[in-house]
């Protein structure tokens, strides 16, 4: 089968790169963005995973990502995940016709792509919003020391709560997709789920530094009004403020930043820029 194959790749501004791979993980094609910096290697690396009915390019459209990485010394990835992949190796074909495995070819097969050919170090951090969120925090529960730190905005990591479930349920009928196919359903797939619940699993997220921030459902100054997106903040900030209370139980490293805001890219540019002096100070010492 052979490893991640790089198919194309361009520079497409100061800095950024755009690749095309072939990956065995996702038995498919797949983008990934890169911020390269100037200077020798290695370089600290952080990961930006993007959220549901989203794509990667998503950050450098509505955030201002780029210009912050510029000069920073830092190289950022934003890695394709899917609509709804929810970070995820998983065991049934989506909708595209394969078995989409997006935790191996993030975590293996990509990590070691931009450690061999574009100079990543071992200081690692990953970080994402919303579905995004979830990733980040999973991933650094599934693969402690593998990363400095871990931040969610306005992330949806308490799989197991009530409620959840059928807004997931909510999320794949929009996607065209049936109910049930990261982690089966629900109610005859408990010890999956459960499995997959940060909240749940956070004696694995200890010895992680965590970085949490949601808004509380209120639109911003310039907000547009975006029906729902409220609702699901609040959700994700109950979600945010009972797995910091559960984190500081167990004496785990936890930083958060609540405040005004909806379930939208007007309240996670503010998150971004108010998260990028943390990065950097993580990713630096």
């Amino acid at each position: 089968m052979g490893g991640l194959r790089v198919l194309a790749s361009a520079g497409t501004g100061a800095n950024v790169r755009e690749l095309r791979l072939f990956s065995p993980a996702l038995g498919r094609e797949a983008e990934v963005v890169l911020l390269v910096p100037d200077g020798p290697p290695p370089h600290p690396v952080l990961y930006l995973l993007h959220g549901s009915s989203d794509d990667h390019r998503s950050w450098l459209a509505h955030t201002d990502v780029a210009a912050r990485a510029a000069g920073s010394g830092v190289l950022v990835v934003l890695p394709e995940a899917g609509r709804l992949g929810f970070y995820t190796d998983w065991r049934v074909p989506d909708r595209r016709g394969t078995v989409p495995r997006w935790e191996t070819f993030h975590l293996v097969e990509l990590r070691e792509l931009v450690e061999r050919e574009f100079g990543a170090g071992g200081a690692r951090m990953v970080a994402g919003l919303s579905m995004g969120g979830y990733g980040a925090l999973r991933y650094a529960m599934r693969h402690p020391g593998m990363f400095r730190a871990a931040a969610s905005l306005s992330g949806l990591m308490h799989l197991t709560r009530p409620g959840m479930a059928a807004l997931l349920g909510a999320l794949s009928l929009r996607e065209g997709m049936r109910p049930g196919r990261v982690w089966g359903p629900r109610r005859t797939c408990r010890d999956e789920w459960a499995a997959n619940d940060p909240y749940l699993c956070a004696e694995s997220l200890r010895g992680t530094r965590v970085y949490l921030a949601a808004g509380d459902g209120r639109r911003v100054p310039g907000e547009e009004r975006v029906p729902g997106m409220g609702l699901v903040e609040r959700y994700s900030r109950a979600m945010s403020e009972d797995l910091a209370t559960r984190l500081r139980e167990l004496g785990g490293d936890v930083t958060t930043r609540f405040g005004p805001g909806t379930h939208f890219w007007t309240t996670w540019r503010r998150m971004v820029t108010e998260l990028w002096p943390y990065a950097l100070d993580v990713l630096r010492e």
